[in-house]
């Protein structure tokens, strides 16, 4: 459960399902709006040297990864991911490293009646997807690897993680996804040296 806001797992404002929030491991956090004064905070203010969890909260549930070894928490379960070839299996995380390099943003469409010139036209806007994850470069039993991951939340569509990969050699190997600790899917992913690969995948 993320520390900061655990009294509640409600946006604080209306026109936003969704916020987020940046736990530290002080006990204290910051959040995309303040619940007492409503006020925004800025994404670049976080302090990633204290960070130790991000994620949204909203709806009743909480999404987030923990900084420590970049495992997703997705209301209560676990999503871990490994890549694995014929010799070996590369995990991408669990592992006791640092995830803070975070990102976080939000899709959203705008709609205005333009050709009405009876009435002003208003522009409204609706955010369509909420994202959060991290990048991290990794060395991994001689591999170097780049490694993009985002879990995505969208409102007309299936929850799914958007994962970038590369490598700087060839690795023939499928990409493993766990939830709770148990392998729910296997995808194959061919490597090319120096190559991004992208996968869409929907959390099962």
């Amino acid at each position: 459960m993320i520390l900061g806001i655990s009294k509640t797992n409600r946006s604080p404002i209306r026109n936003q399902d969704f916020i987020w929030v940046a736990d530290y491991y002080d006990g204290t956090y910051l959040s995309e709006f303040d619940f007492t004064t409503f006020k925004s905070n800025n994404f670049y203010g976080i302090n990633k040297e204290k960070l130790i969890r991000f994620g949204l909260i909203g709806q009743g549930t909480q999404f987030y990864f923990d900084v420590g070894n970049g495992v997703f928490t997705l209301d209560k379960h676990r999503i871990s991911v490994s890549y694995r070839t014929k010799d070996n299996e590369y995990p991408l995380t669990g592992r006791t490293l640092v995830y803070n390099d975070i990102i976080t943003y939000k899709n959203a469409v705008a709609d205005a009646n333009i050709f009405n010139r009876s009435e002003k036209s208003e522009l409204k806007s609706f955010i369509t997807q909420y994202s959060i994850g991290y990048k991290k470069r990794m060395d991994l039993s001689g591999a170097n690897i780049n490694f993009y991951c985002l879990f995505c939340l969208p409102y007309r569509d299936s929850m799914h993680m958007k994962i970038k990969i590369s490598s700087d050699i060839d690795l023939d190997g499928y990409l493993v996804f766990r939830r709770n600790g148990k392998i729910v899917d296997e995808v194959y992913s061919p490597l090319l040296e120096k190559r991004t690969g992208m996968i869409d995948w929907n959390i099962k």
